[in-house]
């Protein structure tokens, strides 16, 4: 009989959590946002795209991301971040308690890179998924984000 008078609470809770979920996700000013979006890199550095698109499936939680094992923020549906890298090799990684995608990126001066993240149902926190496209679809997909800030800052 509690079951039956509890379960409504459900969908409620369901609601709650994807609509809080994203709200600690630091977005850019549109201007700022719309300012990253020239897929230029400088000369002397090579640039760095991690996006997420906005899909409804797993798209609730945020997904952490870390560039060298250094903490650089969380993705939302449908942001992005965009770092300026002195040339070497960088690891970025994602982690769920479910699963991780770790991509390593020989980052060259000039260059421009792109890094699709996904978020899928799991058992319990989701599973992630992370991998290099072309230029051709990481520019489509990124002008329908949004600019995040992030707190990896480059040396």
């Amino acid at each position: 009989m509690i079951l039956k008078k509890t379960l409504w609470l459900i969908p409620i809770v369901v609601i709650i959590y994807f609509a809080t979920s994203c709200a600690s996700t630091s977005k850019a000013p549109d201007s700022k946002s719309n300012e990253a979006k020239t897929f230029n890199a400088p000369d002397d550095k090579g640039t760095v795209y991690l996006y997420r698109t906005g899909r409804a499936v797993g798209a609730a939680g945020q997904l952490s991301v870390r560039v060298n094992s250094t903490a650089a923020g969380g993705t939302g549906p449908g942001t992005f971040f965009k770092w300026d890298l002195k040339p070497g090799t960088y690891t970025f990684s994602s982690a769920t308690g479910e699963s991780s995608a770790i991509v390593e990126l020989n980052v060259k001066a000039g260059q421009v890179y792109y890094l699709r993240q996904d978020a899928r149902m799991g058992v319990s926190s989701g599973r992630v998924t992370m991998k290099e496209v072309d230029s051709k679809q990481g520019q489509k997909e990124v002008k329908g984000c949004k600019l995040l800030v992030s707190s990896y800052v480059p040396d």
